[in-house]
Parts: C-alpha cells; sequence; structure tokens
C-alpha cells in the first residue's frame, strides 16, 4: 500500500504559524464550475482556518480569483459563494463588494473575471450566427488574421500562436499584481471537453475556408491542442508556482480495460444515445494526459467525478447548449421563437448587428401524436408551451442541470467521488505543495478513482425534500443534460408508472364539496392524498388492466380523459368539487406531456395499432421535428444510408429499444447489439408474453450488453428486482449487500425509487462500473439462472 498521506491538519497549522502563504494569489480557471467552484470555496475554509490560529497582519490578504465564461455563470458562483459563507458566519457577515470581487469578513479577497478559451480570438462566434452569414463572417476574420491568398495558412498559424491562459494571466497580473509569481493556477475546465467543443468550431470553420483538407483541419485540431499544452508550461514557467489540470478521462471512467485487447467503453451514461465519438474522447483524453504530464504539469484525473455545486429550486431550467445551436441552425422554426436570436454579449458583434442564439428554457406543450408505421407527411408546429419549473434541479459543471433521480442514478453505477474530495484536494496542493510521504501526483498525474465519501452524496440525495421530488409523479424524473436518451427514457417509463398509481389512488372524496377554488394547491393535494409506488402493490398488478390504463394516460389531450382512471364517484351534485378535480388532472396532464416535451418519445398501442407521441426534439435519433412524419423518414433513411443487411423492422427497434423511446405497448423486444453498423439480424428478437422473454433472455451470453423495452420487459425486470430484494434478511447482515440498497416505508414495503431502480437496471444489462468488485452491487441479467440440481448425478449421491 505505500506510506499514507500526510495528516492534513498538522500541515494547515505549520502554514498558519509560518504565515508565508497570506500574501498568496490563486487563480482558478473555470472556478465557477463544480469541481474548481468547489477548490475556491474548500481554499477559504482552509484559509479561514488558518486566520483562526494565528491572526494575520492587517495587510495579510490572500487573493482567490475564480474565473467564469458569462455573466451567467459568475452569478451562480456568486450566490453560491454568499450561501456558503452565510452557512458559515451569519448574515452579519456577508461578503463584501469590492471592485470585481468580494472582501470576505476573514480577510480573503475573492475575484471575479470573466475568462473563455478560443482556439482564434473570433472563432466561436461563427456558430452563433444564421448559417447564411458564417462564410462572410469568417471571411472577416479571415482578413483581419492577414490570410491573402492561403487562408488555410494563416488560420493554422493563429490556432499555433494561441496563447489563451498566459495572456489571461498576464493581463490580470499587471493590472492587480505588483510583479511577484502566482502561487497556483488551477484549470477546473475539463480539458477534453474544452479542446472536444473547440474542436467543433473548427470544424464548422473548415466548412467555409477555401483550400482546407479534411487532413487540415486535422491538423488544425492537433496544432490547438499542443498550442494549450505549450501556454501551460509557460505559465508555470514564467508565472506560477504550481499549475494544477483538473482532467477527465472522457467517460467517467465507465470503460473495461481487457489484457491484450482494447479498452471496451460503457455507453450507459452516453450525454447522447449517438454519440459514438465517445469512445474516440476517451482515447483523447489518455493522450492529453500523457501529453501534459510528460511536460512536468500536474494532472488531476478525474476518472469518477461528477459535482452537485448548486440546487436550483423552482427555476427555470436552460436548454442544452447543443440543442439551441439545433434550434438556431434549423431551416424551420419548429415552435414560436424557437430560431429567435439576441445581440451579442461582444461589442464587435453589437456593432455589426450579428445575432447569437437567443436563451432557450425547457418548456411542457402538446405532443404531436401519429401513427408509428406511416404516418402521414406535412409540416407541424408546436405550441411554445409552458415553463418548466421543478421544485428541485441540480447543477454540476459541465454536465448542465439533471433531476435528483438523474444524480442518484449516476452515483450508484459510476461510484463516483465527490466534488468536496476534488476540490479539497486541488485546494490543499495549491495551498501547501505535494504530499511529502506520498505525492498525490506521481509522475505528475493523480489517477483519483472513487472513494468511500460518495456516501456523503447518497446522504444529501435522501433528504427527505429530495427523495420526496423523485416520488411525486408531477416532477420529472430525468432532464436531457446527463445521460443517454436510453437513460432518460426508462427513467421517464418509470416517472409514467407512478404517475398512472397515484392516479389510481388518488382520494378524490377527500377534496372538499365546497372547495375554497382560489386557495385550493391541486400539486400539493395530488401529492398529499395518493400513495407512492410500492413493489407490493406494483408485482400484484393485472397485465392486461395496466396496459388499458396505460393506454389513457400515454394518449390523453385533455384533463377529462384521464377521469376514467379515478375511482368512480358522481360529480355533478358538487361542481366546486368537479372544477377542483379538473385542475388535479391537469397537473397529470402536464406531468404526462413532459416526457416527449423533454426529448423522450412515447409510444403507445390503440386498438392494436402503434402510436408514437413527441415533441419538436427527439434525444434518440437527435432529431429535429418539422414534419409529422420526421421519425419514420429518419429511421428509414438512416437503414438504407447505412447499408445494413438487417431488416427495416430490426433496424427500427434496435433504435426503439436501445436509443430511448418509451415504449408501453404490451410486448417486449431484446436486443443484443450495440451499435446500428453492425448486422442486426438475429440480433433483435420480440416477445407478447413475460414466459418467453425470460426463456430468451437466459440465453443470452453472461455478463455481455443486452437492452429491453416494452411493457412486459418493464414488468418482468421490475418483478425480478423485487423478488432479489425481498430475499433481504436482516440476520444475515451485510452478506445481503445491494438489497438494502432500496429504502423501505414504516410498514417494511419496499419504496420504488426511480433513481436505484435505475441503477439497478444499468447493472443487470452490463452497463455497471468495472471495480472488480461489481458484483456487490447487483447482479447480471434481471433474475439468477436457475441452479442445475445435481443430486441425482454425483456418485454416492443418486437416489
Amino acid at each position: 500500500m505505500g506510506f499514507k498521506h500526510q495528516r492534513l491538519g498538522p500541515r494547515l497549522v505549520e502554514a498558519a504559524r509560518a504565515g508565508d502563504r497570506n500574501r498568496d494569489v490563486h487563480v482558478v480557471l473555470g472556478g465557477t464550475g463544480a469541481v474548481g467552484g468547489t477548490a475556491v470555496l474548500q481554499m477559504i475554509s482552509l484559509y479561514e482556518e488558518m486566520f483562526s490560529i494565528e491572526r494575520p497582519a492587517p495587510d495579510d490578504v490572500p487573493v482567490l480569483v475564480a474565473t467564469g465564461t458569462t455573466a451567467n455563470e459568475l452569478s451562480a458562483f456568486t450566490r453560491r459563494l454568499f450561501r456558503f459563507i452565510e452557512s458559515r458566519h451569519g448574515a452579519a457577515l456577508l461578503p463584501e463588494r469590492v471592485r470585481s470581487g468580494y472582501l470576505l469578513s476573514s480577510g480573503v479577497f475573492v475575484a471575479l473575471e470573466r475568462f473563455a478559451v478560443e482556439a482564434v480570438p473570433g472563432l466561436g462566434r461563427v456558430g452563433q450566427v444564421p448559417p447564411e452569414q458564417r462564410s462572410q463572417m469568417l471571411a472577416d476574420l479571415l482578413e483581419r488574421l492577414g490570410a491573402g491568398d492561403d487562408p488555410a495558412r494563416a488560420l493554422a498559424e493563429a490556432v499555433s500562436a494561441a496563447r489563451p491562459f498566459s495572456e489571461f494571466l498576464v493581463r490580470f497580473r499587471d493590472a492587480h499584481m505588483d510583479g511577484g509569481r502566482l502561487r497556483s493556477v488551477v484549470v477546473g475546465i475539463p480539458i477534453p471537453s474544452l479542446v472536444a467543443y473547440h474542436q467543433r468550431e473548427l470544424d464548422t470553420a473548415a466548412e467555409h475556408v477555401p483550400g482546407l483538407s479534411a487532413e487540415g483541419v486535422a491538423d488544425l485540431k492537433d496544432r490547438f491542442v499542443r498550442a494549450l499544452r505549450d501556454d501551460l508550461v509557460t505559465v508555470q514557467e514564467s508565472l506560477a508556482d504550481t499549475v494544477l489540470i483538473a482532467h477527465t478521462t472522457g467517460v467517467g471512467g465507465m470503460e473495461d480495460a481487457r489484457s491484450g485487447g482494447p479498452t471496451q467503453i460503457r455507453l450507459g451514461f452516453a450525454h447522447a444515445a449517438l454519440d459514438r465519438a465517445l469512445a474516440e474522447k476517451a482515447r483523447f483524453a489518455q493522450a492529453l494526459t500523457d501529453l501534459y504530464s510528460e511536460a512536468g504539469l500536474k494532472v488531476l484525473v478525474t476518472a469518477a467525478a461528477i459535482g452537485i455545486d448548486e440546487v436550483r429550486v423552482r427555476e427555470r431550467v436552460p436548454l442544452h447548449r447543443g440543442l439551441r445551436q439545433a434550434l438556431f441552425d434549423a431551416p424551420v422554426e419548429v415552435f414560436p421563437g424557437s430560431r429567435e436570436s439576441q445581440p451579442s454579449a461582444s461589442k464587435e458583434s453589437r456593432r455589426a448587428g450579428r445575432p447569437v442564439p437567443a436563451a432557450q428554457f425547457l418548456r411542457v406543450f402538446p405532443p404531436l401524436t401519429v401513427p408509428l408505421d406511416d404516418p402521414t407527411g406535412g409540416a407541424v408546429t408546436f405550441e411554445r408551451g409552458e415553463d418548466l419549473e421543478p421544485s428541485y434541479v441540480i447543477r454540476s459543471g459541465e454536465n448542465g442541470f439533471f433531476s435528483v433521480a438523474n444524480a442518484e442514478t449516476l452515483y450508484r453505477v459510476m461510484k463516483v467521488a465527490s466534488a468536496s474530495e476534488l476540490g479539497l484536494l486541488l485546494a490543499t496542493v495549491a495551498l501547501f505543495g505535494d504530499d511529502a510521504e506520498r505525492p498525490w501526483f506521481p509522475g505528475n498525474v493523480c489517477y483519483y478513482a472513487e472513494t468511500e465519501n460518495a456516501r456523503q452524496v447518497f446522504e444529501f440525495l435522501a433528504q427527505p425534500t429530495l427523495r420526496a421530488a423523485q416520488l411525486s409523479g408531477l416532477e420529472p424524473v430525468a432532464l436531457q443534460d446527463l445521460g443517454g436518451a436510453k437513460h432518460q427514457g426508462e427513467m421517464h417509463t418509470l416517472g409514467l408508472l407512478m404517475l398512472l398509481h397515484r392516479l389510481r389512488t388518488l382520494d378524490v372524496d377527500a377534496i372538499d364539496p365546497y372547495v375554497d377554488l382560489p386557495r385550493f394547491d391541486a400539486r400539493g393535494f395530488f401529492v398529499a392524498r395518493s400513495r407512492p409506488l410500492t413493489f407490493e402493490e406494483l408485482v400484484s398488478w393485472d397485465e392486461a388492466a395496466l396496459a388499458r390504463d396505460l393506454q389513457v394516460l400515454a394518449g390523453a389531450e385533455r384533463a377529462e380523459d384521464l377521469l376514467p382512471l379515478t375511482p368512480l364517484r358522481r360529480r355533478e351534485l358538487f361542481p366546486r368539487r368537479t372544477e377542483a378535480l379538473r385542475r388535479v388532472l391537469e397537473e397529470v396532464l402536464r406531468a404526462v406531456w413532459t416526457p416527449p416535451s423533454l426529448g423522450s418519445p412515447v409510444l403507445f398501442e390503440r386498438d392494436g395499432r402503434s402510436f408514437l407521441r413527441t415533441g419538436y426534439f427527439v434525444a434518440p435519433l437527435d432529431l429535429i421535428v418539422g414534419e409529422r412524419d420526421a421519425v419514420s423518414v429518419a429511421l428509414h433513411k438512416a437503414h438504407a444510408e447505412s447499408g445494413n443487411a438487417c431488416s427495416f423492422e430490426d433496424y427500427r427497434d434496435y433504435h426503439l429499444c436501445v436509443g430511448g423511446f418509451v415504449d408501453l405497448r404490451p410486448h417486449a423486444i431484446v436486443c443484443t447489439g450495440r451499435s446500428d453498423q453492425e448486422d442486426l439480424t438475429g440480433r433483435v428478437a420480440r416477445f407478447a408474453d413475460e414466459a418467453s422473454l425470460r426463456e430468451h433472455l437466459r440465453a443470452v451470453e453472461p455478463y455481455s450488453f443486452f437492452s429491453t423495452c416494452g411493457l412486459v420487459a418493464v414488468l418482468h425486470r421490475l418483478r425480478s428486482l423485487h423478488g432479489l430484494l425481498h430475499e433481504a434478511m436482516l440476520e444475515l447482515g451485510s452478506l445481503q449487500e445491494f438489497r438494502w440498497s432500496m429504502p423501505r416505508d414504516a410498514a417494511g414495503h419496499l419504496v420504488l425509487v426511480p433513481g436505484v431502480v435505475e441503477a439497478f437496471r444499468l447493472i443487470a444489462e452490463g452497463l455497471e462500473k468495472a471495480t472488480g468488485t461489481e458484483r456487490l452491487d447487483g447482479i447480471w441479467g434481471y433474475e439468477r439462472r436457475p441452479v442445475p440440481d445435481r443430486r441425482g448425478e454425483i456418485p454416492g449421491l443418486e437416489r
């Protein structure tokens, strides 16, 4: 095991007594994000404890610089900073505004600065103008670069000359410091994601640069990577004592290393269903680690990182950046204002009158309902809808915004480290240097894997208010930032099952016949007067009745369509009660429309025919819907262009099963193909009953990938999971392992918590993180395979 790390406390006391760290300047680039922002707050905590041990001189004021790319990022971090200080010192000692930052009562100064990395200044704005204006904008940029007759060469030279980090730091030093070196520079911006984002910019630019070949684009990307490396080397050599890079594996450690074979990426949490570049991103992340560490830069590889740096309460949720760009680039408006632009924040663009994509937010609106097969064509426009304002939304740096259930699944499957410990490591090394006994960065690389500190995150997510948000049925159990479309679709399936159960168990009689309608809380009544779904109730459901009720729920167009799902009552005698119930059902209808509004299309069956409900975005296909038959056309076109030897039905059902459609039809589809690039013939199977599904699943190669969809498959999976969880016995203690993960209510019933259930699905389908001990978190497959009874075969034991 080697030596233990030095104890932090004595190092802190020694630094406090010496006082030689009290005037240091630390810069955290990306200091408003999950890990970078936490590093800033941890550094404040360390400094304040040092000052409590040894009071510093009046002019001993350490400076912590946190950067963000936008005003919104800086504003979000400022709120977090204020709440952090208020939690420690009370409202009387809040930070005071001083110039571009805040002075804390302890004497620590936090400076907030705007900073963004660009391969070439101005290049990032090319994608922010309408497509028809991009050629001219890029021509103007090339002219400023002095391109002349060789624009490709001029662009290459500009990319190679990029020094965004050192230029920013020199400007800051010259403006705010009397010479000297920075104590530390922490790059809290995930470099692989940063580079990948700017490589997309280079791809966009390449479409409008004469003479730039595919090889030229690849050369530009390589030049950009090496320019950033050289820039950070310059920072370390001439500007800062310590440079730390908070890096990433690109896939959160979700890969299997196989001796003598290629690394296998597990796509359970790909950021898009069709993100086939994820494996390449992982290889690129490793190449960057080698490149930077060999240059003498300390690289913290956050192999299991996810930060919860903010919880937003009843606020609007910004639309994913990629989707905003897709709407802006679309040739038609799919909802009123979808292609709106707003003046650019840059002075140059304001002078030129160049627009950028307008801010967009998640909204709920009536979905489009069409037959799955052979829908009629014609243009479609969606309503703008109402803003979606969940009770609680978790924000996490580059991961964006996600639900409580999303976060719980992620932590359970990826076995992640907390942002707090990563921030503490960065803050400690930045302040005191590396560990003298057991360095955190041997060979300049700290590969930080999962730790038991994740338990603190589970305790946070289990707080009653956050847990209630998962169980309400009205709250979205998944958002579109975190995880692939399959993950989102499965979460929404569970959400609809919970919603139906609450609707079935709704105590309509509890509505006062003479209810005060202006004060009636429809959402609160629905949650308080219905039951959360438990496994015990789920396993007793009648499949035929469930299929009929889901057809009503999924296909509802008006609140009144949901009345058959509530207890039958005479309603005409008390019109106020009727109106109150209608308001409750309006909230339920809004929840039914939420999955397709967020990009998870819903499939249901009516009179033996399959129907599709979708919003303007279909996440499983990464598709903007401008025509009624857009999904059907996209699937047929993709199948024809792929040259796949499989039938169209197999190709289509692969995407329905693996891609992330919410399939509520009374059947099951099983797919063992990982990609639509492979021949799917014989890899897709369909079943009408649980017995045949079980037999097929038992024939699937153990610990190989498979995926399912359809109501029969969902019920089989949940019933099998209940059977495993039901085995838990107190007298066997922790030997029962994962069976204690599902919470029980006061009566001992197993409560269906979507974030926990989805983690079990990923584990069962071979998408869990490989740790060597993953069997403790669940079993492969939906149920244990039958163990043969060999008593009649063993010699001497024949019966």
